[in-house]
């Protein structure tokens, strides 16, 4: 509206894909369900390039980027072949898509928090959240198998806050612990002991939720820059989308209220640049005329001609002036 084109080319093509939806019914209402709750991909994709998208925002963008598929089928010959590019670029690349794929993550209902990645994506991320989530089942083993290896049958691995992770042994079994046992603490009746295994195992599951967290940060950046790094394509795509929204409402509003195409002469023709309008009605008035229940509303003609004077060829303009005249200026005309 801001910048209309002055092309007839590429106005009769819009015109040519709004004529083809009004017909095709069954093609227009898909694109129309195929566009539901798209949100704006543009604002979106600004923030991700500016590094302030959150978790919610990427997975909102990859959510929406997946309605591109269910347009193309209800697209337009013309439109297919406008978007060509676009569509060559999200079947090669698929920045959004592929992305989400490999780092398919859900968002938590707590804005504060991260996403949970998808496990296979980082090895040391499975590890600690391995770690977390079966911590007494891995020192049931351990326990298990240091019996095994010492012959000591009531040795048991022990955990408490101040001295972390320990292999506890009775006085009588001392003779039996194996020469790697570090002493860690005496007791009366038994002795406590660590290994440089679980001395590893300690630092990784007490730290364990917090590099978690530095983990998923790190690799949320990394997608986010990934996504930035396609902003181009993404956009354009958006734009193309953009143009199938515009020019499928276009055709909803015709279909439904019986709105006719406009008809251009050639340039050569006796009356070209003249502007002829047959019972045409301002669409808001007309609306309101009717949900008020009101049948006054009154179909208006117009015509308008060039300059008389040939050698004038910048009097094309005409200035409506008062209330009335100016909110009741014919802009669309009904189908004959």
């Amino acid at each position: 509206m801001l910048r209309p084109s002055l092309d007839r080319t590429e106005i009769e093509g819009r015109l040519d894909s709004v004529a083809a939806q009004v017909r095709d019914t069954m093609r227009r209402e898909e694109l129309r369900r195929a566009l539901d709750g798209i949100l704006d991909l543009e604002r979106l994709l600004s923030r991700v390039t500016l590094e302030t998208a959150n978790p919610r925002d990427v997975l909102a963008l990859a959510h929406r980027w997946l309605v591109f598929p269910r347009c193309e089928p209800c697209l337009p010959v013309w439109l297919r072949r406008a978007s060509r590019t676009a569509c060559r670029d999200r079947r090669t690349r698929r920045p959004a898509s592929a992305n989400r794929r490999h780092a398919r993550s859900r968002a938590s209902a707590d804005a504060g928090r991260w996403w949970r990645h998808r496990g296979g994506i980082d090895k040391d991320l499975d590890e600690l959240r391995d770690l977390s989530r079966n911590s007494k089942q891995y020192l049931a083993q351990v326990e298990t198998r240091e019996r095994e290896r010492t012959g000591i049958g009531s040795l048991k691995v022990k955990f408490n806050s101040i001295f972390g992770y320990y292999i506890e042994i009775s006085k009588a079994n001392l003779h039996l612990s194996p020469a790697d046992y570090e002493r860690k603490q005496t007791l009366v009746n038994a002795e406590r002991f660590t290994t440089p295994e679980l001395k590893e195992y300690e630092s990784k599951i007490l730290d364990a939720q917090e590099k978690i967290v530095e983990i998923e940060r790190r690799l949320f950046a990394d997608l986010r820059s990934a996504i930035a790094a396609e902003a181009k394509r993404i956009r354009q795509t958006a734009l193309a989308l953009a143009e199938v929204d515009v020019l499928g409402s276009l055709a909803h509003i015709a279909a439904l209220r019986n709105y006719c195409r406009p008809r251009f002469e050639s340039d050569g023709a006796e009356n070209a640049g003249d502007l002829e309008i047959v019972e045409g009605r301002h669409p808001v008035i007309e609306l309101q005329e009717m949900t008020a229940g009101s049948d006054r509303f009154v179909p208006n003609d117009l015509f308008l001609n060039s300059s008389p004077d040939p050698r004038d060829s910048t009097n094309n303009i005409i200035v409506l002036t008062g209330p009335n005249m100016a909110a009741r200026a014919p802009i669309c005309v009904r189908q004959r």
